[in-house]
């Protein structure tokens, strides 16, 4: 579990519309992603409803979730 949460997301099938946005917001690996909030992800600029949504469904198939902080 340690390793795939040290996975960076550029590994992951994410497109770089997402990627860009989150990696200035400092989220690079799964384990950034899973320890912040689904409200927080989507009030960074340029990441959309659909964005999250994909990222949601990203952290489901890998058996994570956002942090319900």
């Amino acid at each position: 579990m340690e390793r795939l949460l040290k996975a960076k997301l550029v590994e992951f099938d994410i497109s770089i519309r997402i990627l860009i946005p989150l990696e200035s917001a400092g989220i690079r690996t799964l384990g950034d992603l899973a320890s912040h909030s689904r409200e927080y992800v989507a009030g960074i600029k340029n990441i959309g409803e659909r964005s999250v949504k994909k990222l949601d469904v990203l952290l489901d198939r890998l058996m994570l979730s956002f942090s319900d902080k």
